[in-house]
């Protein structure tokens, strides 16, 4: 139904994103398999657990790393609540993420030295790139109740759906037990793209809650609107907090005017695919942004309001070779010091034009061959 609706804003059916073009609708490729999230740890780490060269620790955060004579040769740890220092023979390999591998290293006094010593942190390398460069997607939700049981949601006349979900799901992987919520979606242009799309829609054929809550009784649908390539650019830092685990995370959103622009345009482009003859038969009330935002300024203050993120930061250990970059492009070691490598979205300079959980991976992936001296 969905895909179909795009017809009425120009955006035609796509079988493939991963083709020649990623403009218009179509259904998902996702990381499942027989109706299961098939995760990075699904997939590379249980079919090793036995390795006799791995161990893996739960309930352990890291604290910081042990630097001697420009080398990282330790991370200390808290693990079930005791402090601990884990050596490392050969190089150690950042993989906690856009926000957490940064904070690592700012905790380690890898940054900006000026930045590191005003919290009382010793700089070790004068690394000012460290927590800078924070990108990621921001997006509109409209949502939409519906009386229609065709979509997923909680009711009584749902109620012997819900039920009979578990037994569909545990006899055939089948029903509504598989879903990830957006199974379909796509690529538009708005009046200020330069060829390539510049809005991805998220479709949810349920109810998203217009009050925040994680559970609304009844049914509807919703679409989420995302700046696919945002120039708004934030930083993260440390907070100066004793023990170094709280980091002050600002994306500054709509930093750069032309990703308001763009964001709103978006919304009026959903709000085409869902006044399509589609839709007639699970039409409902639109919560929000609400029937009375209309113009350009009501639908923007409602996003500076309402805006989320799409959960896809990148960019704050970089790779490159200009003043900014903290991990060399072809290595993914980190600049001016010994035995440590980055491997995870940080690394990317630049957010890419679509969802980072593969590409994530992908770089995993390059940073074992490059340990193992194939890359």
């Amino acid at each position: 139904m969905f895909v179909k609706a795009g017809n009425n804003a120009g955006l035609p059916a796509n079988s493939d994103f991963n083709a020649e073009s990623q403009f218009g609708l179509g259904i998902y490729n996702v990381t499942q398999d027989r109706g299961q999230r098939f995760s990075s740890f699904t997939a590379f780490m249980r079919p090793v657990l036995d390795r006799k060269n791995l161990t893996i620790l739960s309930e352990c955060e890291v604290i910081d790393l042990d630097i001697a004579q420009g080398r990282a040769t330790g991370v200390r740890v808290r693990h079930k609540g005791e402090q601990k220092t884990l050596s490392a023979r050969r190089e150690i390999v950042l993989s906690a993420g856009a926000i957490n591998s940064p904070k690592i290293l700012l905790a380690s006094g890898i940054g900006a030295a000026a930045e590191l010593q005003a919290i009382g942190i010793k700089p070790v390398v004068d690394l000012p790139g460290v927590g800078k460069n924070l990108q990621d997607h921001i997006d509109g939700m409209i949502t939409v109740r519906s009386s229609s049981t065709k979509t997923l949601g909680l009711s009584l006349p749902n109620l012997p759906r819900v039920l009979a979900a578990p037994f569909r799901y545990f006899a055939g992987r089948k029903g509504m037990l598989t879903t990830n919520y957006v199974e379909a979606g796509g690529f538009a242009r708005t009046k200020y793209a330069i060829g390539t799309p510049d809005i991805q829609f998220h479709f949810v054929p349920g109810y998203r809650s217009h009050r925040g809550r994680l559970v609304e009784y009844g049914h509807g649908y919703a679409i989420h609107t995302c700046v696919l390539r945002p120039k708004s650019v934030g930083e993260l830092k440390l907070s100066g907090q004793a023990s170094k685990r709280d980091v002050l995370i600002d994306h500054r959103f709509f930093s750069n005017d032309e990703d308001a622009r763009v964001l709103v345009e978006g919304i009026k482009i959903a709000r085409q695919i869902f006044a399509a003859s589609e839709f007639d038969p699970i039409r409902g009330t639109e919560m929000l942004p609400g029937k009375d935002v209309r113009s350009d300024d009501e639908i923007l203050a409602y996003l500076r309001a309402e805006a989320l993120t799409v959960y896809h930061p990148v960019g704050t250990c970089k790779m490159g070779t200009d003043a900014m970059a903290v991990v060399d492009p072809a290595t993914l070691k980190v600049r001016g010091i010994g035995g440590l490598r980055v491997a995870d979205a940080s690394v990317m300079p630049k957010l890419i034009g679509g969802n980072t959980n593969a590409p994530s991976m992908m770089i995993g992936q390059r940073a074992a061959e490059m340990i193992l001296g194939r890359g």
